[in-house]
């Protein structure tokens, strides 16, 4: 039997093992041994491959094919805004839905107009309390106007005691176009406050990816974000090429679809995604053995 017949037969095996249409790359080259490149020279590509032993081809989405519909992506804004005790913020989103905040935020410009256009969804009559909960979020506040001839006259009286120290429970959110938002303070070199988003994270790691056994070589927009090389542990010396994506929450890379075949590590703030086929490296833990001034939640 040649290596193309043994390929074709091994895959369908997998898949019939797996009980699948379709085997993933890494899971194939896991399972057989076969390298990418043995595969590139006998069928040009692992799609091909695929075809060959009468399966199914997955296909990612580009730019100009995204993965869900508008509608779709709508349709489950408006179902998460609709349970029991919802929050409308992007946190409450991302816990639970089958994918990111960001994936909306990108299709609709932000997280507000994405809200909006799910408030469109939505039944005038059924769901009237939450239109009226929508329309307060979106909507500009109203800002205070501050009477500076009382605060002149307020009498202050001084204390030699000293003040007691309260907890402060926090405020709610204000919704406007030009407000930041930061997040734990972690005082780590130049950078005061924890990442929020993907651009966080690659700044991140520009700045600890010496220390993390990382040379940079290109940093990219599309898929795969950047290319790197790594020391490898058991070979003094020596280095091996990664294919890396930024993330700022590690799931964020199955909601944006993108191939896990074609990716070798997520770098990312936080890991939640435990069943995740590649290598995953969390800032947020990586960062401890390099600074002691990290503020704990």
């Amino acid at each position: 039997m040649s290596d193309k017949e043994e390929m074709i037969e091994q895959i369908k095996g997998i898949a019939g093992k797996l009980g699948a249409s379709s085997v993933p790359r890494h899971e194939f080259l896991k399972r057989t041994g076969f390298s990418e490149r043995k595969i590139q020279s006998l069928f040009g590509s692992y799609n091909e491959l695929v075809k060959a032993a009468g399966l199914k081809p997955r296909i990612f989405p580009t730019s100009d094919v995204p993965m869900y519909s508008d509608r779709e992506l709508l349709d489950e804004v408006a179902r998460i805004l609709r349970l029991p005790e919802a929050k409308l913020t992007r946190i409450f989103f991302d816990q639970n839905a089958k994918f990111s905040s960001s994936v909306c935020e990108r299709r609709f410009g932000g997280w507000l107009n994405t809200v909006k256009s799910a408030s469109e969804q939505l039944d005038p009559v059924n769901d009237k309390i939450l239109l009226a909960k929508i329309h307060e979020y979106t909507s500009p506040p109203a800002r205070p106007v501050t009477n500076r001839q009382t605060i002149k006259n307020f009498n202050i009286t001084e204390s030699d005691e000293p003040a007691e120290q309260i907890e402060h429970p926090g405020y709610e959110f204000i919704q406007s176009s030009t407000q930041n938002i930061y997040g734990e303070f972690v005082n780590f070199r130049g950078l005061q406050h924890a990442p929020v988003n993907e651009q966080g994270v690659v700044f991140l790691f520009g700045m600890v990816c010496r220390e993390l056994g990382y040379i940079v070589e290109i940093v990219k927009p599309g898929f795969p974000d950047c290319e790197a090389k790594r020391k490898i542990r058991s070979k003094p010396g020596m280095w091996q090429r990664v294919r890396i994506e930024f993330e700022y929450q590690s799931r964020n890379f199955r909601s944006h679809g993108h191939d896990p075949d074609q990716c070798d590590v997520i770098i990312c703030w936080e890991h939640n995604w435990p069943e995740c086929p590649i290598e995953v490296i969390e800032l947020k833990s990586a960062l401890r053995p390099l600074t002691s001034s990290i503020v704990q939640e």
